[in-house]
């Protein structure tokens, strides 16, 4: 992560952690970023707005990982899956065939 983002961030960590449940979830919040149903449906809404239509935030993800996957000439496609994988957050190559249906 570039320094300038990271201070940035830093800006918005908690003085303690938040305990929240987001679609029967639990997880500790550390940040004061949006982020779960409530930023899913925003996402949603501010598509629909601006574009009047949206496939949310989930059809974002799925379309950032058709095009990466396009986009990145590895050596073999497992390699392609990997780096997908750790952009998206998951590190398991596995879960990015899911995101190319």
């Amino acid at each position: 992560m570039p320094s300038k983002l990271a201070t940035k961030l830093e800006q918005y960590k908690l003085n303690e952690p938040v305990k929240i449940t987001d679609r029967g979830i639990h997880y500790q919040q550390n940040y004061n970023i949006a982020g779960g149903q409530s930023w899913s449906n925003s996402f949603s809404k501010t598509s629909n707005r601006a574009f009047n239509w949206s496939r949310g935030a989930h059809g974002l993800r799925h379309t950032y990982a058709q095009e990466r996957m396009k986009e990145i000439r590895a050596e073999t496609q497992e390699i392609a899956l990997t780096i997908v994988s750790q952009e998206m957050g998951h590190f398991r190559p596995d879960i990015t065939l899911t995101y190319l249906r």
